[in-house]
């Protein structure tokens, strides 16, 4: 390899080191401006979160006052946490915009989807099965019918 290859090379690479920093930076600038809002209890409860899923704004309607104070406070904390489960996605355009798919990004988002999961539905718990031949075991009939 010739002494004008190297150079060249040498130019090419700095030249994509500062295009992709470039590309870092506008990804960066355009995280920063995320906001994103998640409601619930009806829309009585907004949450909106910004970079990084963090909270800036909580916002009720005065649908509120019909909510008990432990509802309130359960609504908050779903709609923060829709308003968060978002935030990958969002993410993921952003990159998909300005920097494409690499390593970095891929760990980026990896992170992103650990700190903010889908919320899940709320599952009642099971319900404790009794042996067949238990005493107090009144689900198929009454008390009254065992003797």
């Amino acid at each position: 390899m010739e002494l004008p290859d190297v150079e060249r090379m040498v130019d090419d690479w700095e030249r994509n080191a500062e295009e992709k920093a470039r590309r870092y930076q506008e990804m960066s600038s355009q995280v920063s401006q995320v906001s994103i809002t998640g409601s619930a209890a009806d829309g009585a409860v907004k949450v909106t979160v910004g970079a990084n899923g963090i909270p800036t704004d909580v916002a009720m309607t005065p649908k509120v006052r019909q909510l008990e104070p432990e509802r309130i406070a359960a609504a908050v904390m779903e709609a923060m946490r829709s308003a968060q489960s978002q935030y990958p996605e969002r993410l993921a355009e952003i990159m998909a915009q300005t920097v494409g798919e690499d390593s970095t990004t891929r760990h980026l988002l990896a992170e992103a989807k650990a700190n903010f999961p889908a919320p899940q539905e709320e599952q009642p718990p099971p319900r404790r099965r009794r042996p067949p031949d238990d005493p107090e075991d009144f689900s198929t009939g009454s008390f009254m019918d065992r003797r």
